[in-house]
């Protein structure tokens, strides 16, 4: 029961983290990409559930965060949204 708690702190705190990312990007990219190593690094640590949409908004290989548009390129095709990161070009691909 106390770990369910703490488990959804945690969630809570990773949430968080990414809508400061995104919000701070435009203002300073490079605390943005610090915002998303942090949440990316509590949800390996904790081993955390993220739901879909959050789950695309950092890259796996360099843990920037994604932003469509300005760090990413998305393209919708054959069934996938691709997810293309800009600073590392590693690509992740979603079936829709």
């Amino acid at each position: 029961m106390a770990d369910a708690k703490i488990k959804a702190k945690f969630k809570r705190d990773v949430e968080n983290l990414l809508d400061m990312a995104q919000k701070t990007y435009t203002k300073d990219p490079k605390l943005a990409d610090r915002y998303s190593y942090i949440a990316y690094r509590i949800i390996l640590s904790k081993k955390l559930k993220l739901d879909r949409d959050k789950k695309v908004l950092i890259c796996k290989k360099c843990t920037k965060i994604l932003i469509p548009g300005k760090t990413a390129s998305v393209r919708v095709s054959g069934g996938f949204v691709t997810y293309k990161c800009l600073n590392c070009s590693s690509v992740r691909r979603l079936r829709i």
